[in-house]
């Protein structure tokens, strides 16, 4: 029996109420952190910090406050980031998900998220064991000979182990971490109301794609799924004749891989924007870099499946093992893929080539159909660069601005994003994944210097994407092939009507005519790129400044015209990856 002071107090309502509570929330508590890999403390804590955020902008977003709110966007770019930390996991995924979402959200937010491109944190190797055990049904020392107890490389869901076969070949086993298969319904479900809450409070249209996001990352996190884009990749890369050769992808060993374990064919190289050691083993930063810059726009305008995670980590340098003269990449982490329809693919194509030869019509055309009211801040966004539809693509640095107040740039901004994007239900979300890859393509190519004429060499890509069909040079029979596939998505060939002689001797001649239009438009980009590299080269060499080359002017080029257009003064690289 209790003693009497106890049974004294329990005769008390409210004492028994309070160990009742107490008792159960303990309890929670403790089921929570040792079977429920704390799901429930990580949205409790995303739950609370999205109530203070909401707090926050409701009663310091207002005009009399305008001084202050680029202190309350980095205050809350703060407050996320550290939620993101906090819950790791997924979460670090998810944050990077809001820092891709740049394009509505106050620079601010991309500058501190990208800190979640760093988080290395990795489970002990007791975990790693266990979780081979279970997956496998063998002990570690029954299926590899040798098995490194410190990874090698480690990330938001999983980590990576060198490890050799019975028979002496060298793997790296991916492991994925055990609370992820735990926590990822919750943390998915949590991502959702994040999203619905900064749609509420910044009057934006955000959600639209967050089904589109939440599948590509459940994706993400089965392994055998990852195995699989893996091999599709290769098959696709083996379609092109210079790729087969400039490009590999490991082997996957399938009968030891499960949705949570993959072992791969280990492969040794650098990454693709260490420019020192390229050049140690003899190799050309350069076409190093024109590789990279082909393979992925070879997925984005050929083959329509394509990786979205292209950062350096992911892809290597070595030799050829067949000639040590030439380099080969080596494509890693295939767990992060897009798959365009064959419709998008074309469009997208299309609006590449239209750019060039500004075709007004046909660029109009295809904005609509995505549920796009600017079509000119959507040739900024493809092309990572302003474009001026009255004229080819050029680049035009200018002073003339007027600076806003922080409230006033931010209604006008949003103003503008709203007449960009008029029907988000439209809108492809095929864009949010080539946006993510180019952009870090692009920062891969200035990271070197910019060696490579990376828009220039994408938009050769593109029309190659079209075919060799010569009416696909001709304007008007663009917008009847726009027509015939915006009535069918599924409809991927347009019937070529016949034409008389007359008639095809005209669309002939305008064939040839816009071609060499867009073989102008190029040679002028060209020679805008060869006047920056040079400027680049003079400003390192007898100036001691530090200078990113091209990618750089266009970045200044672009912020100039955020800043004329929506009196917004961008610092820093807000385009990099």
């Amino acid at each position: 029996m209790p003693p009497p002071l106890l049974q004294r107090l329990f005769m008390y309502k409210s004492v028994r109420t309070a160990t009742v509570l107490s008792g159960t929330v303990t309890a929670l508590y403790l089921i929570d952190t040792h079977k429920n890999a704390k799901a429930f403390q990580r949205t409790a804590r995303t739950a609370w910090n999205g109530v203070l955020v909401g707090w926050d902008y409701k009663f310091n977003f207002t005009p009399g406050k305008a001084n202050q709110i680029n202190e309350l966007h980095q205050r809350v770019a703060s407050r996320i980031l550290n939620v993101c930390q906090t819950n790791g996991g997924l979460y670090i995924k998810l944050g990077q998900g809001i820092a891709t979402q740049s394009a509505v959200l106050p620079p601010c937010y991309l500058t501190t998220l990208r800190a979640l491109y760093d988080d290395a944190s990795s489970v002990d190797y007791s975990v790693v064991e266990n979780i081979i055990r279970k997956e496998l049904g063998k002990e570690i020392h029954e299926v590899f000979r040798t098995f490194s107890k410190i990874p090698v490389a480690a990330a938001s869901i999983a980590q990576v182990h060198k490890a050799t076969l019975l028979d002496g070949t060298v793997v790296a086993v991916k492991v994925q971490k055990p609370e992820i298969q735990v926590q990822i319904e919750w943390d998915l479900r949590a991502y959702r109301m994040l999203i619905k809450v900064y749609e509420y409070l910044f009057d934006l249209p955000m959600s639209f794609a967050v089904d589109y996001t939440i599948k590509h990352l459940r994706e993400e996190t089965d392994f055998v799924n990852e195995a699989r884009n893996s091999e599709m990749c290769n098959e696709y890369l083996q379609t092109d004749s210079r790729l087969r050769t400039q490009v590999y992808v490991p082997k996957i060993f399938h009968e030891i891989s499960t949705k949570q374990i993959m072992v791969a064919e280990w492969v040794d190289g650098c990454r693709a924007t260490d420019k020192e050691a390229i050049q140690a083993m003899g190799l050309s930063p350069k076409k190093v870099m024109e590789s990279v810059v082909d393979v992925f726009a070879h997925q984005i305008f050929i083959s329509g499946f394509v990786h979205c995670d292209p950062h350096p980590g992911n892809v290597l340098v070595r030799k050829h093992p067949n000639d040590p003269r030439r380099h080969q990449l080596l494509l890693l982490d295939h767990g992060l893929y897009m798959r365009e329809s064959e419709a998008f693919r074309k469009q997208y194509c299309l609006f590449w080539k239209s750019l060039f030869l500004l075709d007004q019509q046909t660029i109009k055309e295809i904005a609509d159909q995505w549920g796009i009211g600017d079509s000119q801040m959507l040739a900024n966004a493809t092309l990572l660069k302003p474009y001026n539809i009255e004229r080819s693509p050029s680049i035009t640095l200018s002073t003339n601005t007027s600076v806003l107040d922080a409230y006033e740039i931010q209604m006008k901004l949003k103003t503008s994003l709203k007449d960009f994007l008029i029907n988000s239900e439209l809108l492809p979300k095929e864009l949010i994944f080539i946006g993510r890859n180019m952009t870090i393509v692009r920062a891969n190519n200035k990271y070197l210097g910019s060696p490579v004429n990376r828009i220039n060499r994408m938009a050769r890509w593109a029309v190659m994407g079209l075919g060799h069909d010569p009416a696909s040079w001709v304007t008007h029979v663009q917008a009847d092939y726009l027509k015939n596939n915006s009535s069918d998505p599924s409809t991927t060939v347009s019937v070529r009507p016949q034409f008389s002689f007359w008639k095809a001797l005209s669309m002939t001649l305008q064939a040839k005519w816009n071609y060499w239009m867009f073989e102008a438009a190029l040679a002028l980009m060209s020679i805008a790129y060869h006047v920056a590299q040079f400027r680049s080269l003079i400003e390192r060499k007898l100036l001691g400044k530090k200078s990113d080359g091209f990618e750089s002017v266009l970045d200044e080029a672009l912020k100039q015209r955020l800043e004329q257009e929506y009196g917004i003064k961008v610092e820093g690289d807000l385009f990099d990856a």
